[in-house]
């Protein structure tokens, strides 16, 4: 889980030696490491982690396997587009894209700087698309990913989630208490006063042009047409790093070791779900096609059932 702070120069925060890159090792443990994030599509899921690792499931995520890489970083997010195309970002800008599936993988060049570490991977349709990422970076493909334009911002937040409401509204979550939300598809953003100056990682976007956003310290904010934001209070001050919302209508975030939140009424309240391995720490979460919940931690992925969510068997 990459988790950027401020205070350090940009120099010295992500400072990394520019390393030749390769490919992955094929690890016999690679599904116990660290995984930071999971997207799906049918029965077909990818997850993505450190050391350029990435699993590949077609059951609903009961079984995985390893799939060849050509890169050892770390690999941040993963965004299935249709059947066939999957793309998956990292640090030092490295940029891959499957075309059958998540079986094979190839680099994508968008950026060549050692010390910009994308994010999230954002497609709305197969052709409009967007990575966003540390110190500003947002870039934007009109054509699949055939050629990228990158947005300049007045200020250089990093971006941790870019994520499409079902009203076609796209929310952008940083730091400094960054939630920006665009109506035209990213042309234009209108930043919203979320009322915390602290870092989200994420929004669960609400009917209305309202949302749910997370972050530090077990904050999270609500607002039914992201006007008026009302602080939520939960029992854990835990980071709170990735959500999902399930097909019945729950929302999940992960919280700190080995918990989960819950909420039933769209995020006006949650309640303490403990995962089956309590010291692994949830990162990414993603519903199955079978309706189970996956939940990439520092460990491997755990698979939870559905619809309690209190049962559950590492994977």
């Amino acid at each position: 889980m990459l988790v950027i702070g401020g205070g350090l120069a940009k120099g010295e925060q992500l400072k990394q030696a520019k390393q030749v890159d390769g490919p992955a090792v094929m690890a016999r443990l690679a599904k116990r490491s660290v995984l930071h994030d999971i997207h799906g599509q049918a029965a077909g899921v990818i997850a993505v982690g450190e050391r350029g690792h990435i699993l590949r499931s077609t059951d609903h995520g009961k079984n995985w396997m390893q799939q060849p890489a050509p890169t050892r970083r770390t690999l941040n997010a993963v965004h299935w587009v249709n059947a066939k195309t999957v793309w998956a970002v990292g640090h030092q800008s490295v940029v891959l894209r499957s075309q059958d599936g998540g079986e094979n993988w190839a680099k994508v060049q968008i950026l060549d700087d050692p010390e910009t570490a994308f994010l999230d991977v954002l497609f709305v349709n197969p052709k409009q698309g967007f990575i966003v990422g540390s110190y500003g970076k947002l870039f934007s493909t009109n054509d699949g990913g055939e050629k990228w334009a990158e947005s300049e911002q007045d200020d250089d937040p990093h971006f941790y989630q870019i994520t499409k409401a079902d009203d076609g509204a796209l929310w952008l979550i940083g730091e400094f208490g960054t939630v920006w939300r665009s109506m035209d598809f990213g042309q234009a953003w209108e930043p919203l006063d979320a009322l915390y100056e602290g870092t989200f990682f994420g929004a669960l976007p609400l009917a209305k042009g309202g949302a749910v956003v997370f972050g530090l310290r077990g904050n999270i904010f609500r607002s039914e047409d992201g006007a008026a934001w009302q602080r939520i209070e939960i029992s854990t001050n835990a980071l709170l790093h990735g959500g999902a919302r399930l097909s019945d209508g729950r929302m999940v975030l992960s919280a700190g070791a080995g918990e989960l939140l819950v909420s039933e009424n769209k995020g006006q309240s949650f309640s303490v779900i403990p995962l089956p391995d309590k010291a692994a720490v949830p990162i990414s979460l993603w519903q199955a096609g079978d309706g189970s919940l996956l939940v990439t931690t520092d460990r491997g992925i755990i698979r939870l059932e559905q619809p309690g969510l209190t049962k559950g068997t590492a994977q």
